[in-house]
């Protein structure tokens, strides 16, 4: 008897939500108030920026909406036509730390025809999906990541987001340390089995999550991601301070100074899935039993404090021995 071979799925079965989040430093000394966050992310006229005191400063803008009628890469190098509205969000935490993050969730149309605009302004965050495409093969081209100009990039998205904030007069574009801009592009999948949660280190600053889970909502995904994004920019940036500041020898007073950046803007920072719903807790937990974030986070901070003492240590021998001999 022959078995019968099951057919391959070529359009989309399950929900799948799609997004890229950027993380950097706001381009300012010191940390802007809550009124100076609010004018910074008033991106949609109308709509109030919301604000959130506890258990850190944070505040995010309304969500603005991205037309968007091009082509989205596919697993096996081919490309389909996707046409909607992606939903961009900016966010800012404890007045310094800048987001910008657009996420999407893909629907089959199954007229398979471009339809007028009032259409795809009436489902925001949705993009419609025109031609046979599987969630597996849309995911898999998605975090591959754009390769020409035609091509979904959610990420240019966020970049101009990001410009138009960096660029407000309200900021001195003055930076108090030097820090580097993250990339994470992420997909998940609706799924009644075992959740899962897959996160890799690419080149130029990108990481790639891919996650399967029960949760339903994309903006609650979208807010994991962000949370996300925003513990692996804060562990990135504090080992590039240190690493710059140990990579050679230096002066007590040189070593302080550049330490003290990690102790004064970022320690205070570090508060995993603080903004992240219950739903999605436990998958927080187990990828950081998997990766090692906060074990990696902990004994980075006590590298810095060690380096601290011992550096302070040193200043005052030097500065004592200066003092005996001018006496």
């Amino acid at each position: 008897m022959r078995r019968a071979v099951p057919k391959k799925r070529n359009h989309l079965t399950v929900p799948l939500t799609i997004g890229e989040v950027r993380t950097g430093l706001l381009l300012t000394s010191t940390a802007v108030s809550a009124d100076t966050a609010t004018e910074l992310l008033t991106t949609v006229p109308g709509l109030p920026v919301r604000t959130r005191q506890r258990p850190i400063r944070y505040a995010w803008s309304p969500e603005q909406l991205t037309g968007v009628d091009c082509s989205a890469l596919l697993a096996e190098r081919r490309e389909v036509r996707v046409v909607g509205t992606p939903a961009t969000r900016l966010s800012l935490t404890d007045g310094r730390i800048l987001q910008a993050g657009t996420h999407a969730t893909l629907r089959h149309d199954s007229a398979g025809r471009r339809r007028p605009w009032a259409h795809y302004l009436a489902q925001p965050g949705v993009l419609e999906v025109l031609g046979r495409a599987s969630e597996e093969s849309l995911a898999a081209g998605f975090l591959r990541g754009p390769v020409i100009p035609t091509v979904l990039d959610l990420g240019a998205v966020n970049a101009r987001a990001l410009d138009d904030v960096q660029r407000s007069a309200l900021l001195d574009h003055s930076p108090s340390f030097r820090s580097r801009q993250t990339k994470l592009r992420w997909t998940a999948e609706s799924s009644a089995g075992r959740p899962e949660v897959t996160f890799m280190l690419g080149a130029d600053g990108l990481r790639t999550v891919r996650l399967r889970a029960e949760e339903p909502d994309p903006r609650t995904l979208a807010d994991f991601c962000a949370d996300l994004a925003l513990h692996d920019w804060l562990l990135s940036t504090l080992l590039d301070i240190v690493d710059r500041a140990v990579a050679r020898a230096r002066p007590p007073a040189e070593l302080i100074g550049m330490l003290r950046p990690g102790i004064d803007h970022l320690v205070h920072a570090w508060m995993p899935a603080a903004r992240v719903s219950r739903t999605l807790d436990y998958i927080w937990q187990e990828l950081d039993l998997r990766s090692g974030f906060s074990l990696q986070w902990q004994k980075t901070v006590e590298r810095i404090r060690d380096q601290l003492s011992v550096g302070l240590v040193e200043a005052l021998k030097s500065f004592n021995g200066t003092t005996r001999e001018r006496a």
